[in-house]
């Protein structure tokens, strides 16, 4: 039986509570004696339990709204308490692997929308700086080259131009040692400047190479022929040259003239066997080694004139001695004419070189 079943009860009247607690189970054989005390006392008691009944429900109430009250408070100080004084639980939070390979998973997924396009943008920035470096040092490079090789060709055409002067030198009559020996040293410097022209020229595009090859063969070969002929100047100079030799008079000493004209001879002949061969000047050549074998002749008969005191004998064969010379000069001039008039028309068929 609960509370308001048992105010219900004490509420009834007595008639009605035999019929109550029939309904609610309990036995109704008991008599009710109703007497006036009874009566009266009964109603003081349901007064007075009526009154306790509702100040019950009064205290009933005012404990229920209490406990509301309080626990509406608690709950809201806890909550406050819960909200200023617990950190946030997101980071206490463990996560399981799953979260943890799922997060790592989506971190790469964002990584990868622009892990990409920065890959392909670095890639692309790698080529064409690559390219471009490369492209700019092939530049770079041709423009080196082609400035080396112009001014290879520069230097090389200027050296060119002083071949005729050097075949002016080479072939002048008047023969000049200071003047020869120049002429040797720029002859080295033109043959090095082609050999590097010639190797220039190997890697480059040139129009009619074949025209060019052949300019630089006659150029070698002009080069080759000035230096031997000053190689057989300067041997040339050194044979048969008598100077104050031949100037014969009373003083003279037989024994030392027999002398100087021996070591005239013999050195004449040690340079002619010296002399280079060169085409244009077999014929001289030739000439030399005859007019050697007749200044020796002549040397011996003039001692033996001389020994034997036959002086227009001596005299006639001194004439014979230097026109000896003079003849070999002659012939040696005439030769040294032939070649320049030869190679100045080559010189002057040769195209400047690209």
């Amino acid at each position: 039986m609960n509370i308001r079943d048992y105010l219900f009860i004490r509420k009834a009247k007595s008639s009605n509570k035999i019929k109550i607690l029939d309904v609610l189970g309990f036995e109704s054989d008991t008599t009710l004696i109703q007497t006036p005390d009874i009566i009266k006392e009964m109603d003081n008691l349901k007064v007075s339990s009526e009154l306790e009944v509702v100040d019950e429900e009064i205290e009933a109430i005012e404990i229920g709204q209490q406990l509301i009250n309080t626990d509406y408070s608690y709950d809201q100080d806890f909550q406050e308490q819960t909200t200023d004084d617990s950190p946030n639980t997101e980071t206490f939070v463990p996560l399981n692997i799953t979260t943890q390979i799922r997060k790592i998973w989506t971190d790469l997924e964002k990584r990868r929308q622009w892990v990409r396009p920065s890959l392909l943008i670095v890639i692309g920035i790698v080529i064409i700086s690559s390219v471009s470096i490369f492209f700019i040092n092939s530049r770079n490079e041709n423009i080196a080259s082609e400035t080396l090789s112009n001014s290879i060709s520069e230097n090389t055409n200027i050296y060119i131009e002083k071949l005729p002067e050097l075949l002016a030198v080479a072939t002048n009559p008047f023969y000049s040692r200071y003047d020869v020996s120049n002429a040797s040293a720029d002859l080295q410097i033109i043959e090095t400047s082609l050999i590097q022209y010639q190797s220039d020229i190997i890697d480059r595009e040139v129009p009619n190479r074949t025209n060019i090859e052949d300019s630089l063969n006659q150029l070698f070969n002009i080069v080759e022929k000035l230096d031997q002929l000053i190689t057989y100047r300067i041997m040339h100079s050194e044979i048969l040259i008598y100077e104050d030799t031949l100037n014969i008079d009373e003083d003279t000493l037989i024994d030392d003239l027999a002398n100087e004209l021996s070591l005239i001879g013999a050195k004449s002949n040690l340079n002619g066997d010296t002399l280079p061969k060169i085409e244009e000047f077999n014929d001289h050549k030739q000439l030399v080694n005859s007019a050697l074998i007749t200044a020796q002749d002549l040397h011996g008969r003039l001692v033996a004139s001389l020994r034997n005191n036959e002086t227009e004998v001596a005299n006639t064969l001194i004439s014979a001695i230097e026109l000896n010379k003079k003849s070999e000069i002659s012939f040696f001039n005439d030769s040294l004419l032939n070649f320049q008039s030869k190679y100045e028309s080559i010189l002057e068929n040769i195209e400047k070189l690209p």
